[in-house]
């Protein structure tokens, strides 16, 4: 299991200068998503979704989870289609479950 820790570093840099006001979290939480992106890594053939939560406490967090292949096609089109995203993550910043919600 990868942590924020051991997110590729050229990521970091990246997801860092996205929203530079976002930090990642040193406990569990949950939240709304205020913004969104998936960013591969081609040296090591893995595909991150990357996330800015704000929080209950008011505070944005940067959260991620590792896209697994056969959810490439179905999730994007979902998360991008929201109009609203909630998630939940643990203390290293995985997302551990997450719902969207759509306009009718």
């Amino acid at each position: 299991m990868k942590t924020a820790q051991s997110i590729p570093q050229n990521l970091l840099v990246l997801a860092k200068r996205l929203n530079p006001y976002a930090s990642f979290p040193n406990k569990p939480g949950a939240g709304t998503i205020i913004s969104s992106y998936f960013i591969g890594d081609i040296s090591q053939g893995d595909i991150y979704f990357l996330a800015t939560a704000k929080s209950h406490d008011d505070r944005l967090y940067l959260i991620h989870h590792i896209v697994a292949d056969p959810l490439i096609d179905a999730v994007p089109n979902i998360l991008l289609q929201s109009s609203y995203l909630f998630m939940t993550w643990d203390k290293t910043g995985k997302i551990l479950e997450w719902a969207a919600g759509q306009p009718k």
